[in-house]
């Protein structure tokens, strides 16, 4: 009878929290579905209102209750949004509102209308707000300055390429941006640097977020590739971002991939030779230079030798020497053509066809010119040119035309050289007629002199003009030079910063001058750095478009925190073991810095790569349940009741049978 009521009461127990779990998960379900679409703007964050004072004055004034020349604290990811509430002492048909950046002085919104006790969003920083009201015949206006504080934000690298590729004999231009919702001048740096380097193209623009930069080298050689033959080098680099507080990393593989270059020729020119006493003979090696091959003497470069109408006068050697002497029977003038070809490089990058347009096999270059075989040779002329007006005045950016007519009586086309101040500009051959333009470019001037001079091997005839130049200023950057109207415009880059060195011991050591030991110390003293841990680093800077200036270049000494011994476990920012840190002992030489795309649950995130100084989290919308689910539950708590109330009747009979007996 005991184990009777034992097994009854569990029975009980069971059925009474299963009927509870079910009701629960019911009722949350209805309660929640309910408020949802009853009480939409209820966030659990609490139920927000405002309050408007009409406060009486005099006539035409108005108040803006909110906001007010405050501080007004938002989260990263918020809307800066602010309540707007403003009364008058008259009725007012109209209300606008003008709102200001004073960190830029730019307009956010201008003349807009509205409803009072409403709200706007404001912009980070410094805000003004500018209200307008109108009615009555009245017309009244008011003022508030309020400043919107937001933590500060890490900044975020945009995509980036992992597999960059360039080419030998090319340069690397490949730009990206990082973002900062702070608005914050971002510094970015690529480890290793040489031959690479990372350049600011635009830095933000007021109110904007965005900074542009640009993965830079200059031509890239063999050496770039590591050597002849070697086929390609990986550089694997590091490009980091930082505002100063917090940063951010891509990891980068820039592949520089070896070509075939094809052998260089150097000019032949016209040529003119007598069928008897001096000048009889046609003498000359061809001059080659191939990166690969060598030169015409190396035995690794193939020549041979074509002439107009089949007259092969002569051969060629395989170290590129012609040899001829003519008889009288061969005058005339021949047109010919010599080639050469190398052998290609042994190890090409499976992907050079796709990214260099070569597939780095053996490549062939020619080269032509004419000979002229006379009994009595007659000097060539210009026959005609333009300008006319041999005396010029330009100004240092026009661009210059010059053309001319030449003639030989006979028969030879004569070459033209063009020169500026003496310095040959280009060559032209094989027409009757030439072209030349040149501008002098920004920050020239002065009487120069440009001349042409023609000739067919033996004779010449030339013409010259004089040139007075007015100058032109220089745009930023950019610096004077002959051959372009924008001249030669500088692109500084510079390695690390060398390991922070004792001002006063390097200058007892005569590693630092007095005058740069002054200017170092003086810096140290604004920044209460004393003898001791005053120090200077240097680095070195160049210019990659090799324009022969020292314009706008960047300074290669500074000051720096001296710190015996540096290491990324010091507490400093430094350089050190052939880098600089991004961070204070991080970066660089040392392990990367905390960032919001590492991965990892730092700098004060709240979940991973998201929360604090990164990107707001986002939750995951639980699901709400279903009309169906609802029913389906509506019928299971129905069967569990009759279930609940077949079993409870059955617990009384047997408990009165019991009794009974």
């Amino acid at each position: 009878m005991s184990n009777l009521k034992k097994i009854l009461q569990k029975k009980q127990v069971i059925i009474f929290l299963i009927c509870f779990i079910i009701i629960n998960l019911f009722w949350t379900a209805l309660i929640e579905d309910y408020f949802e679409k009853t009480f939409p703007e209820i966030t659990g964050m609490g139920v927000t209102g405002t309050i408007a004072l009409l406060i009486e004055g005099k006539p035409g004034h108005i108040t803006i209750d909110s906001p007010q020349n405050t501080t007004y604290n938002f989260s990263i990811g918020d809307n800066y949004t602010i309540d707007l509430n403003v009364s008058a002492d008259f009725d007012v048909e109209t209300w606008t509102y003008t709102l200001i950046s004073l960190k830029n002085g730019s307009i956010i919104y201008e003349d807009v209308g509205f409803t009072p006790n409403t709200t706007f969003n404001a912009v980070r920083w410094s805000n003004k707000l500018i209200v307008n009201a109108s009615g009555d015949g009245k017309n009244a206006s008011d003022s508030v300055v309020f400043f919107v504080y937001v933590p500060n934000s890490a900044p975020i690298i945009g995509d980036v390429d992992p597999n960059i590729y360039v080419c030998e004999g090319d340069y690397l231009s490949y730009y990206f941006n990082a973002t900062d919702v702070d608005g914050d001048d971002l510094y970015s740096d690529i480890s290793p640097k040489n031959p690479f380097y990372v350049f600011p193209v635009l830095w933000h623009a007021d109110g904007m977020t965005c900074t542009v930069f640009e993965i830079i080298s200059g031509t890239l050689d063999k050496d770039d590739v590591g050597g002849v033959n070697n086929g390609w080098k990986v550089y694997e680099e590091t490009i980091a971002i930082s505002d100063g507080m917090y940063s951010d990393y891509a990891h980068i593989n820039i592949t520089v991939i070896e070509i075939n270059n094809p052998p260089s020729i150097e000019n032949i020119g016209v040529q003119t030779i007598y069928t008897r006493g001096e000048n009889s003979t046609f003498y000359k090696q061809v001059k080659v230079n191939d990166i690969e091959d060598g030169n015409q003497d190396s035995g690794n470069l193939g020549f041979n030798i074509s002439f107009s109408n089949n007259a092969n006068l002569f051969n060629i050697t395989q170290n590129g020497v012609m040899n001829f002497t003519p008889n009288e029977s061969q005058v005339g003038v021949y047109n010919i053509t010599v080639c050469v070809n190398d052998t290609g490089i042994d190890n090409p990058f499976e992907g050079i066809l796709g990214n260099c347009s070569q597939d780095g096999g053996p490549m062939v270059s020619c080269i032509d010119f004419s000979l002229t075989i006379t009994d009595e040779n007659r000097a060539p002329t210009i026959t005609s040119y333009y300008p006319l007006n041999e005396s010029l005045n330009v100004s240092g950016t026009d661009r210059l035309y010059f053309n001319i007519t030449k003639y030989d009586p006979d028969g030879t086309i004569p070459d033209a050289y063009w020169y500026v101040d003496n310095v040959l500009r280009e060559y032209d051959s094989g027409s009757s007629t030439d072209e030349f333009s040149y501008s002098f470019g920004c920050g020239i001037s002065g009487d120069h002199v440009i001349k042409v001079e023609i000739t067919d091997g033996l004779e010449n005839d030339s013409i010259e003009w004089n040139v007075s130049v007015s100058y032109v200023e220089c745009p930023v950057g950019v610096v004077s030079g002959g051959g372009g109207v924008g001249g030669c415009r500088v692109k500084w880059v510079c390695g690390d910063w060398g390991v922070c060195q004792n001002a006063k011991k390097s200058l007892e050591a005569g590693i630092l001058s007095g005058e740069d030991y002054r200017t170092i110390q003086k810096q140290c003293l604004e920044n209460n750095l004393d003898e001791k841990t005053c120090g200077f680093q240097i680095r070195k800077c160049f210019d990659l478009n090799n324009c022969n200036t020292s314009i706008l270049k960047p300074a290669e000494i500074q000051f720096c925190h001296y710190v015996e011994k540096p290491s990324c476990f010091d507490g400093d920012k430094n350089c050190h073991d052939g880098a600089c840190e991004i961070l204070i002992d991080c970066g660089g030489p040392c392990p990367p810095c905390p960032s919001c795309s590492d991965k990892i649950q730092n700098q004060g995130e709240e979940g991973v790569d998201c929360g604090g100084p990164c990107p707001p989290c986002i939750e995951i919308p639980r699901k709400k349940p279903t009309t169906f689910v609802i029913w389906i539950l509506i019928s299971l708590i129905f069967v569990l009741l009759i279930t609940i109330t077949i079993i409870l009747i059955n617990i009384f009979r047997i408990r009165n049978r019991i009794r009974k007996k």
